[in-house]
């Protein structure tokens, strides 16, 4: 029941009710009892704790399920250290949780060298890449353009809307992919 309330809010790109969110969580809590530490549980309740985040009109509880999230996916990692969208949504909590470390940045590395050409772990990392670009090294920041270039390939037009969320178009105007998508705003550069 959970993977399909999962599926369906992915297909449906509209905001998620709490009620939902809960309902779906008891789902996986149960199955916790019968599988303590289930990496694909643990990794779908810190998931929904991200939403529970989104959806959260106070602060302190957002602050809350972010950190729930964040533990979760370390948690999960423990068992499945070579999935690509834990890493991801790792680093994700971390930037929301404004934790700008090392643990991020290995989340960043991990995220992009398990799951290359994965559109969803391409858009993560680039988004969290371009937020705390200042403090990524020059190797993060060769990868986060190379994940640019491999993203042209599959959907353009997402990796160009991160990018222009954060003005960065000094790094795709030189691809002749995004100069179609970007043209004005790469003439601008």
């Amino acid at each position: 029941m959970a993977q399909f309330e999962f599926e369906r809010w992915t297909s449906a790109n509209s905001p998620v009710d709490i009620r939902e969110v809960n309902r779906v969580e008891k789902y996986l809590s149960d199955s916790l009892q019968y599988a303590p530490a289930n990496p694909w549980a643990l990794e779908k309740i810190g998931a929904l704790e991200l939403a529970r985040m989104r959806a959260s009109g106070i602060p302190r509880e957002a602050l809350a399920a972010t950190r729930d999230a964040r533990a979760r996916f370390r948690e999960a990692l423990l068992q499945r250290p070579t999935a690509p969208f834990l890493w991801a949504n790792l680093a994700l909590s971390k930037l929301y949780l404004d934790e700008i470390d090392d643990e991020l940045f290995a989340a960043l590395r991990h995220a992009g060298e398990l799951g290359p050409w994965e559109p969803t772990i391409q858009q993560m990392t680039l988004f969290v890449g371009l937020a705390v670009w200042p403090q990524l090294d020059s190797g993060l920041r060769q990868e986060l353009v190379r994940t640019i270039e491999r993203g042209a390939s599959g959907n353009a037009n997402k990796m160009y809307e991160i990018v222009k969320r954060y003005r960065r178009f000094d790094l795709i105007c030189d691809m002749s992919k995004y100069n179609y998508i970007g043209g004005k705003d790469c003439s601008k550069q």
